[in-house]
């Protein structure tokens, strides 16, 4: 029943339909508010949203944007990159959201393969802009997100609309939406075309699991030029009549100062943040005296045992700790990487609710997610309601998993300008996501790594990276660690691929125990390794590391950027 409605609105109506009506649904309550300079916040209302929306987009037709041309946006988050996103999609042209962290070559060759007509970007990235404008010949404006004094460029804040002046362009589901640009395994970029059809789905899905209102109040932590945060942090909020609010900065001292103020109660994140409040809290729990360091301990212990039998007293044992996060703080949404089991399971026993779910760019992102009343810690939950498919390909019939595909409403048009690359993704309807997973009997997902990322060992054995990661990260005095299949140059092994891996120390940890000589410090890290391998069948062992003392290259969602350190390891550079 559920699949035959979904289906009928996706057939009938747009992203653009649904804005329209939330915008006169909630007038005047409050859409979006960022941090001002001055520590005030500014705030745009559902109504103002909605006539900015109008006035951007028959600027945009005004400026000669036909139906499907491509528009850019470089710019940090703030509600001006929301007013440019919603401006765009409503005169039926192609969002480009652009990672604001990739070099000038990379924004670039985004550019002038999507064949870029128009850029919205901000004072901060206007020099990039402007020393690529000579080698981007597509294009014809740049618009400025905010105050300048230079004539030569349109500021968004000037652009007015006359009433009865407005203009506007078809839009069908099937149009596309937004092309997001995702390095492939080679590294080179592919456009993923998303359609007005695929996000309102994912809009359609969240609204199911998270049932939020008026009174809910989301954090935006994220890059907005990330699918999650477009789709499950911008417009599903508003679908709902949240409001959101954009963070200034990602210091947790900060982030928590915000959620105070506005009343914080959801959060899409990344598990590196969940580490971070993890790790801050721990560690705060460690300074105490010695008996309220005991009742801690004793409390998490309790609550950990209670939610085995789906128990949740967290909230009450932990109250002091969620007056720190504004005392309405319902849940997070994780994706984007794998999160560490025992943090999953420690700060839901302090009453921190925790969907991890799973997903890629190519399907709009969400494929599976956990929900506050089926979840499973370890998984990443089941298929979004509504229409989607999975199933596990396994090339080997003794493995305990295989490739995970997917087909659904959530599904890419396809990549942009390449049909190759769309052809040896999708076969007969389904898309080969490239990661490796099984399902339990109760259909949550289980992900076990990266096909790509896979060691094959001499005898044939197969090791996941992520898996080995996550037994390691259980060490105190690990902070990152990085496994991946190093060719062996003598032994049995030489030849072949063994498990190799470099650790980033938790230096903080190692100052309060005063190591402090590289010697001691890789002994230890060592005993550590031989310690936590034991937890692993033998022919997953780490048999040789290195110490790095500086944190992994990551991308803007915090993924860490494993080619670039594979290819600096394979080709003996300086890590």
């Amino acid at each position: 029943m559920i699949n035959k409605m979904v289906k009928t609105v996706l057939e009938n109506l747009t992203i653009m339909n649904v804005l329209e009506a939330i915008n006169k649904k909630y007038g005047n309550a409050t859409a979006l508010r960022v941090k001002k300079k001055d520590g005030s916040l500014k705030e745009i209302s559902f109504t103002k949203l909605g006539r900015r929306t109008v006035t951007i987009s028959s600027a945009l037709i005004n400026l000669g944007i036909n139906k499907n041309d491509r528009v850019g946006i470089l710019s940090e988050n703030r509600p001006e990159w929301v007013l440019a996103f919603f401006g765009i999609i409503s005169c039926a042209g192609a969002v480009v959201p652009l990672d604001t962290k990739l070099s000038e070559s990379e924004i670039q060759f985004i550019l002038n393969d999507s064949q870029t007509k128009c850029v919205f970007v901000s004072e901060k990235y206007l020099p990039v802009i402007d020393s690529l404008k000579a080698v981007l010949p597509h294009l014809e404006h740049v618009i400025l997100l905010d105050g300048s004094k230079r004539r030569d460029l349109i500021l968004l804040k000037k652009l007015i609309l006359h009433k009865g002046k407005e203009r506007y362009q078809p839009i069908y589901p099937e149009d596309t939406a937004v092309i997001v640009y995702t390095s492939g395994t080679t590294g080179v970029a592919k456009g993923v075309e998303l359609s007005y059809k695929n996000l309102l789905f994912q809009v359609l899905a969240f609204s199911e699991i998270l049932h939020c209102s008026t009174s809910d109040s989301f954090l935006s932590i994220l890059p907005l030029n990330h699918m999650l945060e477009i789709t499950g942090g911008l417009i599903a909020p508003l679908y709902m009549g949240s409001s959101v609010t954009y963070a200034d900065s990602l210091k947790t001292t900060s982030m928590l100062a915000l959620m105070k103020e506005t009343k914080t109660t959801a959060m899409i994140s990344a598990p590196l943040v969940l580490k971070m409040f993890h790790t801050g809290i721990m560690r705060k729990a460690s300074m105490l005296p010695p008996a309220k360091r005991n009742a801690f301990n004793a409390a998490l212990s309790l609550s950990r045992a209670l939610l085995k039998m789906n128990v949740r007293v967290g909230k009450i044992l932990f109250g002091e700790i969620h007056k720190e996060f504004g005392g309405r703080f319902r849940g997070f949404i994780s994706g984007g990487a794998p999160l560490n089991y025992n943090i999953e399971v420690d700060l839901n026993a302090m009453g921190f609710r925790i969907l991890q779910g799973y997903g890629l760019t190519e399907t709009a992102p969400v494929v599976t997610v956990n929900t506050f009343e089926h979840n499973k810690f370890g998984s990443v939950g089941r298929p979004l309601p509504g229409g989607v498919e999975i199933k596990i390909v396994k090339s080997d019939p003794n493995a305990d998993g295989g490739e995970i595909i997917t087909r659904g409403p959530h599904l890419m048009k396809g990549y942009y300008l390449n049909p190759k690359k769309t052809e040896e993704a999708i076969k007969d309807g389904w898309f080969y996501t490239g990661d490796l997973g099984y399902l339990d009997k109760d259909g949550f997902l289980y992900i076990q790594g990266r096909l790509k990322n896979m060691i094959v060992l001499g005898a044939g054995k197969k090791v996941f990276p992520e898996e080995v990661e996550a037994v390691m990260e259980k060490s105190p005095y690990v902070k990152e660690i990085f496994v991946l299949g190093r060719i062996a140059h003598r032994g049995i092994r030489k030849g072949h691929e063994e498990v190799y891996a470099v650790v980033v120390p938790d230096l903080d940890r190692l100052k309060k125990e005063d190591l402090k000589s590289e010697e001691r410090i890789k002994k230890l890290l060592k005993s550590e390794i031989e310690r936590l391998n034991k937890n692993l069948a033998q022919y997953k062992w780490i048999v040789d590391f290195k110490v790095r003392y500086s944190e992994f290259p990551r991308t803007s969602t915090r993924k860490i950027r494993r080619k670039t350190l594979e290819d600096a390891i394979k080709n003996n550079n300086s890590l």
